[in-house]
């Protein structure tokens, strides 16, 4: 018999989905993303309302080794830079489009305007780097 089933506000969770199909609410927290990170086998679901440009890390571009990042955006606008050999690739997301950046490839977001996000990332693994460090 499961146990208490209690509403939660999503965009203040992380919803981490291990392997065997069990999905955990953690409030969003440092612990909680440092759970999400040690966790190798699942993926976390979350949702984010930037609403200036800090709010997606603008300087850092990051990677996730362990599989597939699906982005979907809700409302707004943003613009997802892919680091490609040559040059980057630049993709705009408005209002219900959605985007899969494959697993290793190095990317980043934009924000445009004010926006709401969901994305599904794989558990563990998660790397980051300076856009600076491409200089």
């Amino acid at each position: 018999m499961p146990g208490r089933i209690e509403p939660f506000v999503a965009q203040d969770h992380l919803i981490l989905l291990d392997a065997e199909g069990a999905a955990a609410p953690l409030l969003r927290s440092v612990d909680a993303w440092r759970r999400v990170n040690r966790s190798s086998d699942g993926r976390v679901i979350g949702f984010s309302r930037p609403q200036i440009a800090e709010d997606l890390h603008p300087d850092k571009w990051e990677m996730h080794p362990s599989g597939d990042e699906f982005l979907h955006l809700i409302e707004g606008e943003l613009e997802v830079v892919l680091d490609r050999p040559g040059e980057d690739a630049r993709l705009t997301l408005t209002q219900g489009g959605a985007v899969v950046v494959p697993r290793g490839v190095w990317h980043r977001l934009l924000l445009r305007q004010p926006s709401a996000l969901m994305f599904v990332t794989p558990g563990g693994g998660t790397r980051m780097r300076p856009v600076d460090a491409d200089a």
